[in-house]
């Protein structure tokens, strides 16, 4: 396959996913047409079953790889303020990508997605941070940690990044650190 046939494929799956963003951000998933996706996407049907079968698996490919680059950025966070750039660099891939994000994490039709998130950042927690206190109450800590700052990400997504990225670093890592340093 040539450069130009995969810069081809590449930007009709571009296409075909902000498309699939933008009606979503209207309508479930379930109301939204193959016809209508793709006349949005200016893409033609047979393209578009070329690399999907349905709304849902073009759905799952846009999960994905947020997902993917969520958890590449997990991995080199821990409780050292060291790691503060990689934070960082999270969540300017989140504003790169706000409205798949805002889309995926802050409607209530991407319980899935969310879910996914959630199970994918308590794990990232439960690997590197190094929490001292005992079994029962470390569940805790974590569900803890993860939904607050879960919650402080969503509010800022909706506030439409109303203080700075490095701000919002250095914010996340002050309120987890202060409620880990309590135990």
């Amino acid at each position: 396959m040539s450069i130009n046939e995969n810069r081809r494929i590449k930007m009709t799956k571009t296409l075909l996913k902000a498309s699939l963003i933008e009606l979503m951000r209207n309508k479930p998933l379930n109301k939204i047409t193959i016809r209508e996706l793709c006349d949005n996407a200016d893409v033609n049907r047979s393209t578009f079953y070329l690399y999907y079968s349905d709304q849902l698996s073009l759905l799952e490919d846009i999960e994905e790889e947020l997902l993917s680059h969520v958890r590449e950025h997990l991995e080199k966070l821990d409780s050292d303020y060291g790691t503060l750039p990689y934070l960082e660099s999270m969540l300017k891939y989140i504003v790169d990508n706000v409205e798949m994000f805002r889309t995926l994490l802050c409607c209530q039709d991407s319980v899935r997605f969310q879910t996914a998130f959630v199970s994918l950042t308590m794990n990232s927690l439960a690997k590197n941070l190094q929490i001292q206190c005992d079994e029962p109450r470390l569940s805790y800590v974590y569900e803890y940690l993860l939904m607050g700052n879960l919650s402080v990400i969503k509010k800022w997504i909706e506030s439409d990044f109303n203080i700075s990225t490095q701000d919002m670093a250095k914010l996340i890592f002050q309120l987890s650190d202060q409620a880990i340093s309590n135990l």
